[in-house]
């Protein structure tokens, strides 16, 4: 009988202690990892911008002059935005006609040419670039609309005003293609606003965070009201893209996507899933490398993330728009109030940012 109740007695024990071990192992937080498919060791890691103009509405430069620009910087991703038309395919640029606007520049300036709007064709298979196909939708706040032919009339020419950002969002849906708000510290809307509008549309994917530079700084103050509001359980994903219309505005914004392979599909994948972080560097490509990140890992178990990364100086990272921790390693353990979601923005040299997305955070 002792034997039997000395048993009993250490196989409760063997089996409490199994409990509080579990209990002690069970992941205390719960972190939405928007890297979690990449294989930081295989998959590339491929520059795009998806905001950029030609002379087809009001930028400075031909659509195959600004392919050959972006091309010879080693952009391998690009949307041409150009406002409420598709200047797509790349290989049919000759066929196209410069917009009014830039007629109208050119009766103005002695020194341009008929010439100067001869459109040459480009095959982005041959550069090694995918081309997005894409417009600008500026008849309200606005947006970039990618993988689809939806446009307004083309631009200057007729627009009309009356149409809601409801409309646009929903015809580009309608039209299988997904949305990017543009430069939101241009407008006055409420983060009511917007977070009505991601909660309710799953093709409005992004929010440009740095535009043309920074010309807003604004942007990142009202993505991080966003994200406030509808994380985790919503992301929004960050983006960081030229706007250019002239040459001086090229090449000091870009995103890095992180894909298995360069294709429209993986492309789109990534856009939509938040593979990428974003660049801004204030002295373009002639300037310094900015900072590169090379892996991130999360153990939820441990409630930590760790960024390594190359031609950084700090790291922070960022909560609600509130600093919470600066160093390449996060323990959410060890933040006060750590909020529903957390990034990362690494400082390089010549103030070169590199932004990672948000990390939704639940604690278990």
């Amino acid at each position: 009988m002792k034997t039997y109740l000395r048993s009993l007695i250490i196989r409760s024990l063997i089996i409490a202690g199994i409990a509080v071990f579990a209990v002690a192992c069970a992941p205390s937080w719960n972190i939405d990892n928007p890297y979690a498919e990449v294989d930081w060791e295989s998959h590339g890691q491929h520059k795009a911008n998806f905001h950029t103009h030609t002379t087809r509405s009001d930028g400075r430069l031909n659509p195959h002059q600004v392919v050959d620009e972006y091309h010879a910087l080693g952009y391998e991703i690009l949307a041409i935005a150009d406002h409420n038309g598709v200047t797509y395919p790349w290989t049919e640029f000759s066929a196209m006609e410069a917009s009014d606007l830039s007629h109208r520049r050119q009766e103005e300036n002695p020194d341009r040419y008929p010439d100067d709007f001869v459109f040459e064709d480009r095959d982005p298979a041959s550069l090694g670039m995918i081309d997005i196909q894409a417009n600008e939708l500026s008849s309200h706040h606005h947006m970039g609309s990618f993988f689809n032919d939806h446009k307004r009339p083309p631009y200057g020419q007729q627009v009309d005003y009356t149409v809601t950002e409801e409309e646009s969002i929903r015809d580009v849906g309608e039209n299988d293609g997904i949305v990017m708000l543009y430069h939101p510290g241009r407008y006055d809307e409420t983060v009511d606003w917007y977070t009505d509008l991601y909660r309710r549309h799953d093709h409005l994917f992004g929010l440009e965070v740095y535009n043309q530079g920074d010309r807003y700084p604004e942007d990142r103050m009202i993505w991080d009201s966003i994200l406030s509001v509808t994380m985790p359980d919503r992301p929004v994903w960050g983006y960081s893209n030229d706007d250019m219309h002239s040459r001086a505005q090229l090449g000091r914004n870009w995103n890095v996507m992180i894909l298995p392979e360069l294709s429209h599909e993986s492309v789109r994948h990534g856009m939509e899933n938040g593979l990428s972080y974003f660049i801004y560097a204030p002295e373009g490509h002639e300037g310094p490398e900015p900072p590169q990140i090379q892996s991130i890992d999360v153990n939820n178990r441990r409630g930590t993330i760790e960024i390594t990364a190359t031609n950084y100086e700090r790291i922070l990272w960022i909560s609600e728009g509130r600093v919470l921790h600066e160093g390449n390693t996060v323990d959410l353990n060890e933040l006060p109030e750590p909020g529903n979601y957390i990034r990362a923005k690494l400082f390089g040299n010549a103030e070169s940012i590199a932004g990672t997305q948000p990390f939704g955070i639940r604690q278990n």
